[in-house]
């Protein structure tokens, strides 16, 4: 067993620095024998809603690597973020690949392992959280569609230009509390039910925090984002890795 896990690119275009490495990563995972999952555990892209030829289009050559994992063998997974939401009908109902909105258990190996994107972390962000109610509304999925996807891709662009800039100075305050905010999370989860590792992305802030007791351990680990470094995280029967791309 060899899981690979990944979140928060926020990619924008198949050109940028961080477009090409991910392709050369999963160019890597097709030739790496020993690569079981593949886990994309949200906000792997800026701006992608619902299923519109023009996201397809605009990312087309990760579409078709992360395809090509999927149809290799490789338990290919995507967990939506909150720059890509609505992908299920892409995703899973075109190639196979589930899609989640909310937090997944996995037996991966030895490991019992809580998977989500780690947007709902923060109870305090009450505007972020009215909004997700609405968005994750079982109605609004099929507007995700009905919308020309170059209206969406223009508005969210500029929307996502803005919270962007505004999240880079508020994290770069506030990593400390940050942080806490992610141990909390943790220690509830796991008092909820234990795990051995949980990984999450969306706070855009590296970290591994441990949690539990000496009878029983786990391992909180929030990704970061790939703003800071482009880091994967690997997880095999010898543990979890930090890997530089």
């Amino acid at each position: 067993m060899q899981a690979w896990f990944i979140s928060d690119l926020h990619l924008k275009d198949l050109n940028e620095r961080n477009s090409i490495i991910l392709l050369r990563f999963l160019h890597s995972l097709a030739d790496n024998p020993k690569a079981t999952h593949l886990f994309l555990l949200g906000d792997i892209f800026d701006l992608w809603v619902g299923g519109s030829d023009v996201f397809q289009k605009k990312f087309q050559n990760i579409v078709d690597e992360i395809v090509a994992l999927k149809k290799k063998g490789l338990a290919v997974v995507y967990f939506e973020g909150n720059h890509d939401v609505h992908v299920k009908n892409f995703w899973e109902n075109k190639f196979s690949i589930p899609v989640w909105t909310s937090a997944q258990i996995y037996q991966l190996g030895p490991y019992k392992v809580h998977l989500e994107h780690g947007d709902l972390m923060n109870p305090e962000d009450l505007a972020y959280l009215r909004y997700r109610s609405i968005i994750r509304q079982p109605l609004i999925a099929p507007l995700a569609d009905l919308i020309p996807g170059k209206f969406l891709n223009e508005a969210g662009n500029f929307a996502s230009r803005l919270s962007r800039k505004k999240s880079h100075v508020r994290r770069q305050n506030q990593q400390e509390r940050i942080r806490k905010t992610i141990h909390t999370y943790a220690d509830q989860a796991f008092a909820k039910d234990p795990f051995d590792y949980m990984i999450t992305g969306h706070m855009h802030v590296r970290d591994e925090y441990q949690v539990g007791s000496a009878e029983k351990k786990g391992l909180s680990i929030n990704l970061g984002s790939w703003f800071e470094e482009t880091l994967a995280l690997r997880l095999d029967e010898s543990g979890h890795h930090w890997v530089s791309l």
